[in-house]
C-alpha cells in the first residue's frame, strides 16, 4: 500500500503562505536570493547552457544530490505560450537549499535562467510539447557529468520536482551512477497526464513510463499532494503500474497540493530515503 504520511500542522501552515516574491526583481535576482552563500554554475552542453548553484562542503562524502527544476513559467494562460520559462518560484531550488546532504547541486531546465547568448539553443519547444525531449535530457545528463568529474562523486542521488521529476527519472534511465531517485509531484508518465485533462500529447518529449524496467532496479521514493490537482495521484499510480512497483515506493502527504508545502516540508520528508530495494510485482 501508498504511505500516508503524517505531517505537523504547524508545518502546513507554514507552508501555505506566498513566498515573499519582490515584483522589483528580476526571477534571477529571486533565485539568486534565495541560494545566497551557493556557487552559482553555468553548465555548457551540446545544445544549452544550463544554470545551476552548488553547495559542495565534503567531496570526500562520494554521494552528489542533485535537485531538478519543475517546468516553471511554461504558459502564461491555458492557451498562450511564455517567452521566458523561468519559473516565478523555484520549488526545486527552495527544496534544495533546505536538503541536509554536505553536496548539492541544483539545476534548472533548459532556457530557464537564459539571458542573452545564454539562450543559446532556446526555442518554445523545449518548454512545451518538446520538454523533456531527448536533447534536455541529454543536456542534463551532462551537466552533471562535468561535476562528478570534477569532485570525483561515485554516485548521484537525483531528486525532481513536477516536470523535474519526470526529467529525474529520464535522466536516471541513462545513468550507471544513480544511487536513488525521488520525485515530488513528478510527471512519471506524461501520456497518462496529458489524457486526463484532455490536452496535447507532448508528442516531442520522452515518456518516463516508457524507461519502467531501465528504472526498476534504483531505489525510488515519489511523493504526491493528496490535494494536487495539477499532477493528481493517477499519474504516479500509472507509472507504478508501468514499471510493475509496489505502492510501498509512493508516499501520499495530506493536504499537501501541487505547490504547497514542498519546500517548508522537505528536512522531514529528506528523510525518508528511498529503499535500497524497492519492492516489485512479479
Amino acid at each position: 500500500m501508498a504511505l500516508f504520511l503524517f505531517v505537523p500542522a504547524l508545518l502546513l501552515v507554514l507552508g501555505s503562505c506566498a513566498p515573499d516574491l519582490n515584483p522589483f526583481i528580476s526571477r534571477s535576482a529571486y533565485a539568486d536570493k534565495i541560494a545566497a552563500g551557493w556557487e552559482k554554475q553555468v553548465f555548457r552542453t551540446e545544445r544549452f547552457d544550463l544554470a545551476g548553484y552548488a553547495r559542495i562542503t565534503k567531496p570526500a562524502d562520494a554521494v552528489l544530490a542533485v535537485f531538478i527544476e519543475g517546468d516553471g513559467l511554461s504558459y502564461i494562460s491555458r492557451t498562450e505560450i511564455s517567452s521566458d520559462p523561468t519559473p516565478e518560484r523555484p520549488t526545486a531550488l527552495e527544496m534544495a537549499v533546505r536538503h541536509p546532504a554536505p553536496n548539492v547541486l541544483y539545476l534548472a531546465r533548459p532556457c530557464q535562467y537564459a539571458e542573452g547568448p545564454r539562450r543559446r539553443g532556446c526555442e518554445p519547444l523545449y518548454w512545451t510539447t518538446g520538454r523533456f525531449a531527448p536533447e534536455a535530457v541529454a543536456a542534463l545528463n551532462r551537466a552533471i557529468d562535468q561535476i562528478v568529474a570534477m569532485h570525483a562523486f561515485r554516485s548521484v542521488m537525483l531528486y525532481g520536482y513536477s516536470g523535474g521529476g519526470a526529467m529525474a527519472a529520464l535522466v536516471a534511465a541513462r545513468r550507471k551512477d544513480v544511487s536513488g531517485l525521488v520525485t515530488v509531484a513528478g510527471v512519471l508518465d506524461h501520456q497518462a497526464w496529458t489524457s486526463h485533462f484532455g490536452d496535447s500529447p507532448l508528442r516531442y518529449s520522452l515518456n518516463p513510463a516508457d524507461d519502467a524496467e531501465l528504472l526498476r532496479g534504483i531505489a525510488q521514493r515519489h511523493f504526491v499532494g493528496e490535494r494536487d490537482k495539477t499532477v493528481p495521484l493517477l499519474v504516479a499510480q500509472s507509472y507504478l503500474r508501468r514499471a510493475r512497483l509496489s505502492t510501498s515506493t509512493l508516499t501520499i502527504v495530506p493536504r499537501a497540493d501541487h505547490t504547497c508545502c514542498w519546500a517548508d516540508l522537505w528536512p522531514e520528508l529528506a528523510r525518508m530515503m528511498p529503499a535500497a530495494h524497492p519492492n516489485s510485482l512479479q
